[in-house]
């Protein structure tokens, strides 16, 4: 590049050319060409040149960003570096410019002439930096070539072509400089293009997600797209990166359409990042640099200042990006069902069976496992039954549901059971849980266990109706027998029949009585009586009950009570007295307590002693008569 002329310097023994293309005050590098991202740039785009340099002091290299950034006194690493392609016209640097290609040149050198620009071309992508120092002294057979030499060499050979026409004798600074001039110089007049060669489009970009996110889960989908056999991704803040299923990818080999996502999985608050792919290479080798005069932004074939000509570094990549936000994660939460196994109600039978809690969770992260652990209650206390579950996960969306197990045994008739559940991250239920459901009246996570069912029963007592003991008068009376009942069906009618029974050899005796009733709870007792005629003095007497369902004492019995030993339903009838003793007339006339009868064990006929008896009333009833007369007389 042509310094002003306040920096020219002449050196003997140079030719006209040297004279017109002289460059002095060696400068050394202040920096080399680093790694960069460049952004796409296309022609038209406005760009801003620089003033910090490389290579020799008139022979230097400006640096070119794209697009123009915010803050120009500190613009960063250069996108783009540009050689001279206008000798003759001051430069300018610090300044917007715009690119276009070849054919907005403004220029009127030799670089109008499309054979020209195709040498332009081979010796910017044969030189420094489109490839890197150590490539370019191996091609032009030197050693320890420095960015100033490579700089200075490629700037000669450009020249050359756009303001010479025809290699002059130039005022080398060192001799790897000239050699390396020689070989871009040579391998360019080998080419055989008249016109430049089109550039590779290098094409990169990233598509984010459609929606927000949120934290303690995958982020995305980030699509990438290129043309290129790979790409790099990155994310600002870091953020590592896996597949669809959370799976680790390697991120420095992302091919075209790739799906990545973010894996927030660690972490519970809300934040956004930049996703960035970037892909090796540029495109903007070989667009022309216009740079307009000063007091002017839009540059002329008759006023511009130097024209220039872009480069990409070999290290130079491009790249594209795309952002997403994510709300904090969910708070885990987790809700029961608790129902039956076998019908899926909230009715267990009985003796036990299986439940199904079915847990709803909202907020687990995607890919983590979780183990969820749960324990039956009884309602009635909320004391721990000790039945237990438990099933470890891994979910594949933030909610869902899974279930866990448990088994009753019998013994549990007629509780009321909650499932109370915790939710604990990792493969066993230890530690702080995350979430957990515990409410002892919440009725989806109880379950009924039916009552056992009722055996109806009975048992008796008989005893004397008139003083409650099991001694019955020998003449016979009322025993009531008192039947208590148990497992009966409140609001249900039965009837309870009964018989009394010769406990001497269990047979009947005919009396019966029956009692028709209607429970009011399961358990009770009923009375039935029996009246016991006489002819029973002497007798044992147990009573034999049986309950049947309904008004008659008919069918099948529910429950009986027969049992001829059983002291309880059993009455004693008390033996008849002996008849009293009278005087009485032996066989010789003689009276006495006992008279003859007694002594020979006969009996009195009835219908002599009634004949006697009359004969006695007969007599009285004379002598009252007589004693009546004589008083009258």
């Amino acid at each position: 590049m042509k310094k002003t002329a306040s920096t020219h310097k002449t050196r003997a023994g140079r030719g006209a050319a040297a004279l017109l293309l002289a460059l002095t005050a060696l400068i050394p590098a202040a920096f080399a060409a680093p790694a960069v991202a460049a952004t796409d740039i296309a022609p038209g785009d406005p760009v801003w040149v620089g003033s910090a340099s490389q290579g020799y002091s008139g022979t230097a290299i400006h640096p070119v960003y794209v697009p123009v950034p915010a803050d120009t006194a500190n613009p960063g690493t250069a996108d783009y570096w540009a050689y001279c392609i206008e000798h003759d016209v001051s430069r300018r640097t610090g300044t917007s410019a715009v690119v276009g290609d070849f054919s907005s040149y403004l220029g009127a050198n030799l670089f109008t002439d499309p054979a020209v620009q195709a040498k332009v071309h081979w010796v910017l992508t044969h030189s420094y930096p489109a490839i890197d120092l150590v490539a370019l002294q191996t091609a032009a057979g030197v050693t320890n070539l420095s960015v100033s030499d490579a700089v200075e060499a490629t700037q000669y050979a450009i020249w050359r072509y756009t303001d010479l026409g025809w290699d002059a004798a130039w005022a080398w600074e060192t001799p790897n400089s000239e050699a390396v001039y020689w070989y871009l110089v040579n391998g360019a007049n080998a080419d055989q293009n008249q016109t430049p060669p089109t550039t590779a489009d290098i094409d990169v970009s990233v598509a984010g997600p459609a929606g927000a996110g949120a934290a303690g889960s995958l982020f995305g989908p980030f699509t990438v797209s290129t043309n290129q056999a790979t790409a790099a991704v990155t994310s600002s803040p870091a953020h590592a990166f896996t597949d669809a299923a959370g799976s680790p990818i390697n991120t420095n080999a992302v091919v075209d359409g790739q799906q990545v996502f973010l894996d927030l999985r660690g972490s519970t608050v809300a934040g956004s990042a930049t996703v960035t792919a970037t892909v090796a290479g540029a495109d903007g080798t070989g667009l022309v640099v216009s740079t307009p005069v000063v007091g002017s932004t839009t540059p002329t074939a008759a006023a511009h200042r130097q024209s220039q000509i872009l480069v990409a570094a070999s290290t130079a990549t491009t790249s594209a990006s795309a952002q997403g936000a994510w709300a904090a994660a969910a708070v885990p939460a987790i809700g029961t069902t608790l129902t039956d196994a076998a019908d899926e109600d909230h009715i267990l039978a009985w003796n036990g069976g299986s439940l199904i809690d079915t847990i709803a969770y909202t907020g687990l992260t995607v890919g983590q496992q979780y183990t969820v652990s749960g324990e039956l209650m009884l309602k009635a206390d909320a004391s721990a039954t000790g039945i237990t579950g438990a099933t470890t996960f891994t979910p594949t969306a933030a909610d869902g549901t899974v279930e866990v197990s448990f088994t009753v045994p019998s013994g549990y008739a007629g509780e009321s059971l909650v499932a109370f559940e915790a939710l604990y991250e990792g493969s066993t239920a230890t530690g702080t849980p995350l979430a957990v459901h515990e409410d002892i009246d919440d009725v989806d996570q109880t379950v009924a266990v039916e009552a056992q069912p009722l055996v109806p029963a009975i048992g008796t007592t008989l005893l004397d109706g008139a003083d409650q003991d099991h001694t019955l008068a020998w003449g016979g009376g009322t025993v009531i027998d008192t039947i208590a009942y148990t497992g009966l069906t409140p609001g249900v009618e039965y009837t309870v029949a009964g018989e009394l029974m010769r406990k001497s050899d269990g047979s009947a005796t005919g009396i019966t009585a029956t009692a028709t009733f209607t429970p009011t709870s399961s358990t009770g007792s009923i009375a039935v009586s029996f009246t016991v005629p006489t002819g029973y003095a002497g007798s044992t007497l147990v009573a034999f009950e049986t309950l049947y369902l309904g008004a008659t004492a008919s069918g099948t019995p529910v429950a009986a009570h027969t049992d001829i030993e059983d002291a309880a339903q059993t009455v004693v009838v008390e033996k008849q007295p002996a008849a009293p003793a009278g005087p009485s007339t032996g066989s010789n006339g003689s009276t006495g307590s006992t008279g003859g009868l007694a002594a020979t064990g006969g009996a009195l006929p009835v219908v002599l002693t009634a004949a006697g008896v009359v004969a006695i009333l007969l007599g009285t009833i004379a002598l009252i008569r007589q004693r009546r007369t004589r008083d009258q007389v």
